[in-house]
């Protein structure tokens, strides 16, 4: 693990990584300092205290100078990086004393921290710059440890290292000290973490010693779990401590558990010296844990076991597959550190490294940082541009566009997109509207003028929700996307038709690409509408955006707001626009923007919800992230049932969790817990779609279907009478008469005498059905498409991290009526709403930073990108 913590107070720095403190009773190891910048300001071997102290107050150590220019009492006097062995590498040192381990550890930490330097920057603001710069030096200082904080006064084995990264560093340019800027250095933790790690497994693998990975890091082969927990005391006195806020106030945020952990934090023992440590230690094992210490202490340096000679190749599969199953372009070291990981014990780093370099991988600078995309994601966008581009003003018009409206209601903008699409002649046609402006009442008239011309018109969306849900209430005969591309019967009607997809901003280029597939089979026309400001798709890709800038279509465009009126419409219509800062001060002068306190917040949040549901209002609660809805749910049903709104039995349901791991993790079996549940999707060898497997002891995990089947995690979940449900996953009613559309909301009437859940509506849903959720509060997500009269949106600084332009443009345009936005920080969040999520698409990277040949060579996408592989340089050191 790598943990990289800021320090911005002197006192603090100077009295933690003291001599006097970090030297005791063998424990500790001495402190030596490192780095070019030390050696700069003639720092080398053993650390002492003056001259700790002297930087630590920004002073030359050998001068007693002022050393880099602002000495503030709030600066930043440097970052922890903060290095930690596997448990069982801990138990093995603490057992054996063998300074092969310690040396291997050393010089992983080292050679990760070489690295580190020389990715150092310093900020330049001469002659009107704004800029970073490589420095490449850095002074630090390196602590090692033996053991962790102890538990009933006494430590477990834990070793670990402390290097403390001073906030200075020496730009040659302007020959001075300067402070130095570490975002990007954290901002890449991850994978300096992965470095680190693949350098020490593969040290110790060399050693002699067996290598086994583990779902998140690797451990030495012959520690079992039950002997690592036994010794990680201080990890589970946390995590308890964590498990009882959480059953108290619901899931906390990272600050709020790294509280905990520092509040919990006892001083060290210093009078206990290691050796009387290892006896106790020694007490606390079993015959069979001690046996296996001395089982990996004769295997030290041994002979290597044998390794896979493909595991660098693997390792990198696995990482690509990962890495784009939902993104087109990703930071080229995110890909790299999952295969460090995934390769781990099995490859070097340099052999991953080699692999990458003679990959498919497309990598560029983008806004100062290594992108990356592969060969087969840039031809899928490409075979989706082709289709659309070559597709245009080839058709028939569908209809005449100056035909009489039958609904001569429609506004101005809604009848011109009917007059686009009606005299369109092109294979695919786009039209695009904000939200509330009335898309699906124009596609009424579509639809109706298109079918009178004997082009029938079939409807479908990339949700339930959307499809069976919202589109078939307007009237039209819709289905899902997943339907269309799998229901063979359905697609030989459809030959020569027209292929209509609503909230096509949701639909990937994966999704895109075999639809437009399917149209060519089918001599088809497809017709997309949507709004690409809003939520864009779970898989890769912005097909949309790729279809207008790319393939050149130019959509219809619906801009005049029906669902709101007055301010609320100005505010809606800003948001729509991208102006999201003048989105949320119209807002906010309405009022509708509410600055409350940690402790009142989700409780006023939660009042106000129930008022409106009890006058009659429509209502929704919209939270950015599944733990602040948490949160914001168990208030909602305190004030429910204060209000004897939810009856008195109350029952626990074991319901069903999507895992959300993407294909490549499903095919990876230390993914798996036991007691998830593994459902099909699709038919494979022994199984049909719906069918269900348990993860348990001897169970055969089919691994090689991952494609066919989704992960869900179990929890436990509280209904009573009166509980609106939300279904999560498709399914049906408890006598297969009636379908459970994901997205749906239900409530609750009773329990039969089986336990089964009895809905209002007299459905019946079996208690084993699992996919239920309680239905108050949704993610942003999962709002879209949705309309109510009231939207209340608890968004505070917990989740800022999943905050974006296009979630509270989305979030704030569900309602007719009202929004109330709760918040703990209003500044803060007016600030992380202006950002953007726009998913960069591999044709735009490649066209841009890569090479821009890509824009003349569209249709020989083999030529062009051997070009770019030939011209591309990759540094890997």
């Amino acid at each position: 693990m790598l943990r990289i913590t800021q320090n911005q107070h002197a006192a603090g720095a100077m009295s933690y990584y003291s001599t006097a403190d970090y030297y005791s009773e063998g424990q500790e190891l001495t402190g030596y300092w490192r780095g070019e910048a030390a050696r700069r300001l003639g720092l080398t071997g053993e650390i002492r205290k003056a001259d700790w102290d002297a930087l630590c107050q920004n002073e030359h150590p050998q001068t007693h100078n002022q050393l880099t220019p602002r000495t503030k009492s709030n600066r930043t006097v440097g970052y922890d990086f903060n290095f930690h062995v596997p448990k069982s590498v801990s138990l093995l040192y603490a057992a054996t004393k063998d300074e092969r381990l310690l040396e291997a550890f050393r010089d992983s930490v080292q050679a990760t921290m070489e690295v580190i330097e020389s990715e150092m920057r310093t900020r330049v603001r001469l002659q009107g710059k704004n800029e970073d710069r490589i420095t490449g030096n850095a002074a630090w200082g390196e602590f090692v440890h033996l053991t962790s904080r102890p538990v009933g006064g006494i430590p477990d084995p834990h070793l670990h290292a402390h290097c403390f990264v001073f906030s200075a560093t020496f730009d040659k340019q302007e020959e001075r000290w300067k402070a130095g800027q570490f975002r990007e250095l954290k901002r890449d933790a991850g994978y300096f973490e992965a470095l680190f790690h693949a350098r020490l497994a593969d040290r110790l693998s060399r050693l002699g010693l067996p290598i086994t990975r583990t779902k998140k890091s690797w451990e030495l082969a012959g520690i079992n779990r039950e002997f690592i927990e036994k010794f990680s005391r201080r990890t589970t006195e946390i995590t308890e401590e964590i498990k009882e806020k959480e059953q108290e106030k619901g899931p906390l945020s990272v600050e709020e558990k790294a509280e905990i952990g520092a509040r919990t934090r006892s001083r060290k023992q210093k009078d206990l010296p290691f050796s009387e440590l290892q006896s106790t230690w020694r007490s606390w094992m079993t015959g069979e844990e001690r046996d296996a210490l001395v089982d990996l202490e004769r295997k030290l340096g041994g002979e290597a076991e044998p390794r896979d000679e493909g595991a660098a190749g693997k390792a990198l599969d696995h990482a690509i597959s990962h890495a784009f199953e939902r993104k087109s372009v990703v930071p080229e070291r995110q890909v790299l550190a999952h295969a460090l990981r995934q390769g781990v014990g099995q490859a070097s780093v340099e052999e991953v490294l080699r692999e990458a370099a003679a990959s498919d991988l497309i990598v560029g600078d983008r806004d100062g940082r290594r992108m990356a995309t592969t060969r087969n994601v840039l031809l899928e966008e490409v075979k989706v541009v082709n289709f659309a581009r070559s597709g245009r003003g080839v058709c028939d018009r569908f209809a005449a566009p100056d035909r009489p409206f039958e609904r001569h209601w429609l506004n101005d903008d809604q009848k011109q997109a009917v007059r686009h699409v009606l005299g369109s002649r092109d294979r695919v046609t786009v039209v695009r509207g904000a939200a509330g402006v009335g898309k699906t009442t124009l596609m009424q008239e579509v639809v109706a003028a298109i079918e009178q011309e004997g082009t029938k018109v079939y409807a479908f969306a990339p949700s339930a929700a959307a499809s069976r849900g919202v589109l078939r209430s307007e009237g039209f005969a819709a289905d899902t996307v997943a339907r269309l591309l799998v229901d063979e019967k359905l697609q030989a009607e459809m030959a020569g038709q027209l292929i209509w997809v609503d909230e096509a901003g949701l639909m990937g280029t994966r999704t895109m690409a075999q639809v437009f597939d399917l149209a060519e089979k089918l001599d088809a026309r497809v017709l997309l509408t949507g709004d690409r400001r809003q939520h864009g798709s779970v898989e890769r890709g912005a097909a949309l955006r790729l279809l207008e800038e790319e393939a050149g279509l130019k959509p219809a465009e619906v801009k005049q707001i029906q669902r709101q009126q007055g301010e609320y419409k100005e505010a809606v219509k800003a948001l729509s626009e991208g102006r999201a800062g003048e989105g949320f001060d119209r807002l906010d002068k309405l009022g509708w923007v509410k600055e409350v306190p940690e402790d009142d917040r989700y409780q006023v949040l939660a009042s106000d919800y129930v008022s409106a549901v009890a006058s009659g209002k429509t209502a929704l609660v919209v939270s950015p992230t599944h733990a602040e809805a948490q949160r914001i749910d168990h208030h909602i049903r305190e004030e429910l049932r204060q209000a004897n709104v939810l009856g008195t039995d109350e029952r626990t349901f074991t319901v069903l969790q999507n895992s959300f791991m993407t294909e490549a993790e499903r095919s990876d079996k230390l993914n798996y817990h036991y007691g998830d549940v593994l459902q099909y999707h699709q038919n494979a060898k022994g199984h049909v779609r719906g069918d269900r497997l348990a993860v348990a002891p001897g169970v055969n995990l089919p691994v090689d279907q991952a494609a066919r089947f989704q992960v869900f995690r179990t929890k436990e979940l509280k209904l009573a009478p009166g509980d609106v449900i939300r279904i999560t996953h498709n399914g049906k009613t408890a006598d297969d008469q009636h379908r459970l559309d994901n997205g749906a909301l239900y409530r609750i009437k009773n329990f039969d005498q089986e336990g089964n859940i009895v809905l209002h509506n007299g459905w019946l849903v079996a208690k084993d059905f699992g996919h239920v959720d309680h239905g108050y509060v949704v993610t942003s997500h999962s709002s879209q498409g949705r309309t109510v009269d009231q939207v209340f949106i608890g968004q505070s600084s917990a989740s800022f991290p999943a905050t974006s332009r296009e979630q509270f443009y989305v979030s704030c345009s569900r309602a007719r009526d009202r929004v109330t936005v709760y918040t703990d920080d209003r500044e803060s969040l007016r600030a992380r709403i202006e950002r953007g999520d726009d998913r960069l698409t591999a044709t735009e990277f490649v066209n841009g930073p890569v090479h821009r040949q890509m824009v003349a060579n569209r249709q020989r996408p083999e030529r062009s990108l051997t070009r770019v592989r030939e011209r591309e340089e990759r540094t890997y050191e």
